[in-house]
């Protein structure tokens, strides 16, 4: 007779321990399946919310005496700092062709004086020489500037600045309509400079009453042109170049992987340029997130270590009431390895069915669990930069911050077939450990003394 035969017969006639290690082993089963079940519903929501996210980081300049490039200049009476080495569009076209890599916002900005506009005012005094000026932002691809990519403003008409555009600008709608001008007509700097309007887009805020601003920070205001019109504007060392660049991802976690793949870039010299990274917002969002999944992997070890603990105790206990059986077997020449199997085949028979039925209430219990841990954590709120604005030349920053509430994403816990298989493969785990611990004290002794101790 084999071991899984005498394993069936000893089973079915002892049905009473049959029914308290069915128990056992019955919510064992469910704590497992529930933690395995949130444990991936965790995960999946961390990809998710990662995905969603994204990330970013800036390359700008270093304005450290590290960079041999910094120069400090003294202009009427104030002092600019630029460096010589500055972001140029063929760097910003080969980072942008990097796997991940999402958006470059890259920019630079001056301020131009515009007599034939008639600009929206600010509530901060300005001098008289910059009351009919503005901000005219240069940048790479208007389409992946942030102020659009974050929908602070949208194109309502016309279309976006791209790298081969050359005394092209896009404005607000609100200023196209107080100065009763739109896509197509020209705009003449007080230095002389043509630009033609090519786009008009709608800001989705604008500043508070108690906001303080000067007239040329007002997003109305601003103006976007592609960088040779920022070139001939400027018309100094100061702009060449890009001062600053966003670099939009589509992974936080392959940030430093990109980063390293943009220093091998051999055309820069990395001594003038910083990188700092931007993981905040997604730090944040999967904090709670990853605090639950650490609870549910502590919480598997512990219900794994409990597990063999307690079904060890009771399998022992039992096995001492076994000697009269064990010596039977041993005397009738059946092996020791063949008696361990069935005492292991005698808890897997029982095993599997605790573990079959354990599905429904496990589901259950892990959607319960899981509302609760995600509902510690009401909200988490996050800061987001909607764009870096580094003033090179006028020794300034503007930076426009937008606050974001970010609702932690719901769990999607279902109890599917990988926790399943992950549950019978833990199960038998702990069955087949329970029991050759629980067999050590009888197998080691040998055949004369059993039947000394069964006498």
């Amino acid at each position: 007779m084999n071991c899984i035969k005498r394993g069936w017969l000893y089973t079915t006639r002892k049905k009473g321990k049959s029914f308290l290690l069915f128990c056992i082993l019955f919510l064992i089963a469910v704590f497992v399946l529930s933690a395995l079940a949130i444990d991936k519903a965790s995960s999946l929501a961390q990809d998710n919310l990662r995905k969603s996210l994204g990330g970013e980081f800036t390359i700008g300049y270093d304005y450290s005496e590290a960079n041999p490039y910094l120069n400090v200049e003294a202009v009427d009476g104030s002092t600019i700092m630029y460096s010589t080495q500055q972001i140029t569009p063929d760097l910003i076209e080969e980072i942008s062709k990097i796997k991940g890599v999402q958006y470059c916002s890259a920019i630079t900005e001056t301020l131009t004086a515009f007599s034939t506009i008639d600009f929206f005012k600010g509530n901060i005094p300005i001098e008289e020489e910059f009351r009919n000026t503005t901000k005219i932002l240069g940048v790479w691809k208007s389409e992946e500037n942030k102020h659009f990519t974050s929908k602070q403003i949208n194109l309502v008409e016309g279309r976006h600045i791209t790298p081969q555009d050359k005394g092209k600008v896009i404005l607000s709608k609100d200023l196209a309509v107080k100065n009763q001008i739109q896509v197509g007509d020209i705009l003449k700097t007080d230095k002389g400079i043509d630009l033609e309007i090519v786009g008009l887009f709608q800001q989705n805020e604008t500043e508070s009453i108690n906001e303080q601003v000067t007239s040329y920070d007002k997003i109305q205001n601003l103006m976007i042109a592609d960088l040779a019109t920022l070139i001939a504007l400027e018309n100094s060392p100061a702009i060449q170049g890009f001062n600053e660049m966003t670099v939009s991802i589509s992974d936080p976690q392959s940030m430093q992987k990109i980063i390293s793949t943009i220093k091998d870039i051999k055309t820069v010299d990395w001594k003038g340029f910083s990188i700092i990274e931007n993981n905040e917002n997604y730090d944040n969002a999967t904090s709670s997130l990853q605090q639950i999944s650490n609870l549910v992997s502590t919480f598997l070890v512990i219900i794994f270590i409990a597990s063999v603990i307690i079904l060890s105790l009771i399998l022992t206990m039992w096995s001492r009431t076994r000697i009269h059986e064990t010596g039977i077997l041993l005397s009738v020449g059946i092996r020791k390895t063949s008696i361990i199997s069935q005492y292991i085949t005698e808890v897997l028979l029982i095993a599997v069915i605790a573990f079959f039925l354990s599905y429904f209430p496990a589901t259950v219990v892990a959607d319960q669990v899981g509302s609760y841990l995600q509902n510690a954590p009401e909200q988490i709120e996050i800061s987001e930069d909607t764009e870096g604005l580094v003033d090179d030349n006028r020794n300034g920053t503007s930076d426009d911050v937008a606050n974001t509430n970010i609702t932690m994403p719901d769990l999607d816990i279902q109890v599917q077939s990988e926790e399943m298989v992950m549950l019978f493969i833990l199960g038998i785990g702990i069955v087949v450990i329970s029991a050759g611990i629980s067999s050590i004290s009888i197998m080691r002794l040998k055949p004369r003394e059993i039947l000394t101790k069964m006498s």
